[in-house]
């Protein structure tokens, strides 16, 4: 007796060509001859399947106006659920079209792209997957989005609740399979474009503050060419690379084992406190920088939303009612359960997170506590906390337990010296992460120092091979470093931790190490 084991690779993030490995056999089971013969042809490309066949021929225009074809009409692996004519017909009275070529590109691709399932599923082979109780999965399709594929019911396949039908269900393919169905699946907006369409969330304080932190990358697998030039039009995601595992824009997290589908789903609950409550919060802050809330540091905006975000699951509101929050700071202080009458909205769903409109703020952080955390505020160390994330060391000395000195270069003080803090150049030559790191913690020294203690030789955070030499003469305290740079430093510090845990002092130039 034979059992089957098919074991299929996910294709690479280029979506190379993978081949299967050889059959195993070993065992039995019932039908297996119905979904898979070495010896049968498969009759052509999915794409070619697909055109030939009448059902489909508006989901094949659509696929050719995107460029999609170009995918399935090659190697890879891939399922494709495609919708009939009368599908798109349905969809297309419900949106307002008349036909595919009505539907903006944009939109359209990301909605093809939703159908294509990453390798070759036949409903054989989920009801063999999933032999137990739990027969269903989410399953990553090429527009980086997941999709449920339900067996649960006897002969019945489901593709987010909506059944295959049974009479166009597993047409053979040389690269694939199809499953016809007889609804366009629209995916959910990820939590990006909900709260960049949502004005109520666009326009808060919150999302401003978010922007200080924000970046972009380059999304290769959502690009084409919408206006048919002959040029790829480059589409970018929004990345939030100070705000640790927030993901608004990305999906999953790759995983490329063998029984994966290339990755795991990435989910981001957001909190969002609204500006009635988070601008009386913000106020002594955007008092230090004219009220222009694009001039404070993207680490202080860090330190103030982290707590509002949390990760790895959809939490509704229900539950945050039912429960006490373990909130995302250093300190994991617990605010108690969130009554109903804290949600100004909730349960905003986004096809990776959920948003709720809160009217409370939450503990202050134990970043923002600390003495480094307090001056975040001042908008003349804007580069020097730039640095302190740059060279990965904030979190461990933004702490009201730390005991620790900081000599912070002036904004004026980078420019001088040529240190360029985003991309790591220092007159021009660019330096490794090892080199920045080390030009960052020769300006810090792990013990607290009052004025009175600035004098002699002290190790920086480096040991005693990078240590920095202070003197006083004629009121005036210099401080220099192992590379000879000789700074003043302004006294009395500038901040001064809670229970004298840190301090910190400006100076007037970056404190150069021995290289």
């Amino acid at each position: 007796m034979l059992r089957y084991l098919k074991r299929r690779f996910f294709s690479s993030p280029l979506w190379a060509v993978v081949l299967f490995s050889s059959v195993l056999l070993y065992g039995c089971k019932d039908g297996f001859d119905d979904y898979w013969d070495n010896g049968k042809p498969k009759g052509g490309y999915l794409y070619n399947k697909l055109k030939d066949n009448p059902e489909f021929s508006i989901f094949v225009e659509g696929l050719e106006r995107t460029q999609i074809d170009q995918f399935v009409n090659k190697g890879g692996l891939y399922t494709v659920f495609a919708p009939t004519n009368e599908a798109f017909q349905n969809f297309f009275t419900t949106r307002g079209y008349t036909s595919i070529s009505d539907v903006p590109p944009d939109e359209l691709f990301e909605i093809l792209s939703f159908h294509i399932v990453n390798n070759m599923w036949y409903y054989y082979d989920l009801k063999a997957r999933y032999n137990s109780d739990a027969k269903s999965e989410l399953y990553l399709t090429r527009n980086k989005k997941f999709v449920k594929i339900d067996v649960l019911t006897e002969n019945t396949l489901k593709i987010n609740d909506v059944a295959v039908i049974n009479t166009l269900r597993d047409i053979d393919a040389d690269n694939g399979v199809i499953h016809g169905i007889g609804q366009v699946l629209v995916p959910l907006p990820n939590l990006e474009q909900v709260l960049q369409k949502d004005p109520e969330f666009v326009n808060s304080t919150f999302y401003q503050l978010m922007q200080l932190t924000a970046d972009s990358a380059y999304d290769s697998r959502n690009s084409f060419d919408r206006n048919r030039d002959g040029r790829i039009d480059s589409v970018f995601f929004k990345t939030y690379p100070f705000l640790s595992e927030v993901n608004t824009s990305l999906e999953y997290r790759a995983n490329n084992a063998v029984s994966n589908q290339g990755g795991d789903p990435v989910y981001t609950t957001v909190l969002i406190p609204s500006n009635a409550v988070l601008n009386p919060f913000l106020a002594p802050a955007l008092a230090r920088v004219g009220n222009d809330i694009t001039l404070l540091s993207p680490s202080y905006a860090e330190a103030v939303l982290e707590s509002y975000f949390l990760s790895e699951r959809k939490i509704s509101a229900a539950e945050l009612t039912a429960r006490p929050v373990v909130l995302r700071t250093v300190n994991s202080e617990i605010l108690p359960a969130l009554p109903d009458s804290r949600f100004i909205r909730k349960n905003v769903e986004a096809s990776n997170g959920i948003v709720h409109l809160i009217n409370i703020i939450f503990p202050e952080s134990d970043r923002l506590k600390s003495a480094v955390g307090k001056a975040m505020t001042d908008p003349d160390l804007s580069m020097f906390m730039a640095a302190l994330q740059r060279a990965g060391v904030m979190g461990q000395w933004a702490l009201t337990s730390k005991d620790g000195t900081f000599f912070a270069p002036t904004n004026a003080a980078f420019e001088a010296a040529g240190l360029d803090v985003e991309k790591r150049v220092l007159n021009g030559a660019q330096l490794t992460a090892t080199q920045f790191n080390t030009i960052v913690r020769h300006h810090l020294i792990n013990s607290n120092l009052n004025q009175a203690a600035l004098t002699g030789t002290r190790d920086s955070d480096l040991g005693n091979t990078q240590q920095l030499v202070f003197a006083t003469s004629n009121g005036a305290t210099t401080v220099r470093s192992q590379g000879g740079v000789v700074a003043t430093v302004q006294i009395p510090a500038l901040i001064v931790g809670p229970a004298s845990k840190g301090y910190v002092y400006k100076v007037d130039k970056v404190l150069l190490p021995f290289q």
